[in-house]
């Protein structure tokens, strides 16, 4: 098992509360060998990368052939710049749904989050499915596994061919 991250600070975090090997690295650019991997877990990805399919290609490029791909984060339709809390638990999707990228901070957005402070980015849905087919990878099972009534997580098990 080893440890990917960008930041320094989250590694240092990491390293905190563990004994796994950590790597500080840009995903788009994983430092690995073709095929060193059985499996290639990723969590919370898709509003931080810069290049969100590049990440794919290169999970792709490390794993074992019929080695699998677990991505669990925000759900591209229900969760993100585009989309407003409501009072009721629903959610409102204002048209920036459709714009894919960086999102500077919106009125809409509640709290003094992260998010809320300095933006995040947005793939919408096509987008990100496309992005793991164009990697090679294949859907196995795609789950919206929050219990409320609008999931607000996707997940996303995808293999490489054998």
């Amino acid at each position: 098992m080893v440890g990917l991250d960008r930041s320094a600070d989250q590694l240092r975090f990491a390293r905190e509360k563990g004994d796994v090997p950590l790597v500080e690295s840009d995903s788009a650019r994983l430092p690995f060998a073709a095929g060193s991997f059985d499996d290639v877990l990723a969590l919370w990805i898709s509003t931080d990368l810069d290049d969100f399919a590049g990440t794919l290609r290169e999970i792709a490029r490390v794993l074992r052939p019929g080695g699998l791909c677990y991505f669990y984060g925000v759900h591209p339709c229900f969760n993100g710049p585009h989309v407003e809390y409501q009072e009721d638990g629903g959610r409102l999707a204002h048209p920036s749904y459709r714009q894919s990228g960086w999102h500077e901070p919106s009125a809409w957005w509640s709290g003094d989050g992260i998010r809320a402070t300095v933006g995040m980015r947005h793939i919408p849905l096509a987008e990100f499915l496309n992005a793991f087919l164009a990697a090679g990878l294949a859907l196995d099972h795609v789950v919206e596994p929050d219990g409320g009534p609008v999931p607000a997580a996707l997940a996303v098990r995808a293999r490489l061919a054998a």
